[in-house]
């Protein structure tokens, strides 16, 4: 009997302490609950979050939009007789062009001179003046008194005479631009050979525009002769009023020739038309400007 009660009590005691043990291992494991803590009274009101602007950079002065450039092509006419401006030409950094006469001493070599240095070159026509026969128009030449297979003859001739041409410009012509019937018969064969035309204007009444809507060619006249003087200081002037265009920026054609005077004077009136954003082109920029607006 005395064995059974310790043996109970013994009983009980490991049952409390397994159950003190088992209350101890759920308590360790338990979640804290969480405590909500009220928000602490602010003694001041605060004020809206402001949205966060970009740091401003510090103000530049404005600057005027530049004007438009404007587009000028310089044909200079009458190449093929000497080499020695062709040189002084090929010095001046400017998209210059060059009218190269057929049938000349150095006509070719101008034109490869030409061609290596890429600047565009044109076939100097020669063509009837009105002052014929006191001032003839040169090698290969254009009558009006030729019948359409002489035309066509000389005018193949000239052609294949100046490689790497681009377009055509006239060579005197006061009386032949007037004949409409010859210029179309001309036009129509610079057509086909997919060439331009600018009129020289040597003739008040010449039939260039009229003739050359006509049969579809691409063309576009002389503005101004840069050297009708062969005085420096005309020529340069005559540059320089280009660039006071008064807000005109229409591309203009110019023509001058290869006198030692022309040459000084584009030279030295680059830096100033380059300064008022006046653009030397090639003048098959400018054709392709006009057909464009057309």
């Amino acid at each position: 009997m005395r064995l059974f009660k310790r043996l109970f009590t013994s009983l009980v005691i490991f049952l409390i302490v397994v159950s003190i043990a088992g209350i101890i291992y759920v308590l360790q494991f338990q979640e804290e609950p969480a405590v909500i803590k009220e928000p602490k009274k602010e003694t001041k009101q605060k004020e809206p979050r402001k949205a966060v602007t970009p740091k401003k950079e510090k103000a530049k002065p404005l600057s005027l939009k530049p004007e438009p450039s404007r587009q000028v092509a310089i044909i200079i006419d009458d190449i093929g007789n000497d080499l020695k401006p062709v040189k002084e030409l090929l010095k001046i950094n400017a998209d210059l062009t060059f009218a190269i006469l057929p049938l000349c001493t150095h006509t070719r070599e101008a034109a490869e001179m030409f061609h290596q240095a890429h600047r565009e070159t044109l076939l100097h026509l020669p063509m009837e003046p009105v002052s014929y026969p006191r001032e003839k128009p040169g090698n290969g030449a254009l009558f009006t008194d030729m019948n359409d297979e002489e035309l066509v003859f000389q005018l193949e001739k000239d052609i294949a005479d100046v490689p790497y041409i681009t377009g055509v410009n006239n060579h005197m012509g006061s009386k032949f631009m007037m004949d409409e019937k010859k210029l179309t018969l001309v036009f129509n064969k610079l057509k086909k050979n997919k060439l331009f035309f600018v009129d020289s204007r040597t003739s008040a009444d010449s039939k260039a525009f009229v003739t050359a809507e006509k049969v579809g060619l691409p063309v576009a006249a002389r503005k101004i002769f840069l050297d009708n003087s062969r005085d420096y200081n005309e020529i340069y002037n005559n540059l320089i009023n280009i660039a006071k265009k008064d807000g005109d920026v229409s591309p203009m054609i110019l023509i001058g020739h290869p006198y030692p005077e022309t040459i000084r004077a584009i030279i030295n009136a680059m830096k100033v038309l380059r300064e008022k954003r006046v653009s030397i082109v090639p003048v098959s920029q400018i054709i392709n400007k006009v057909k464009a607006s057309n």
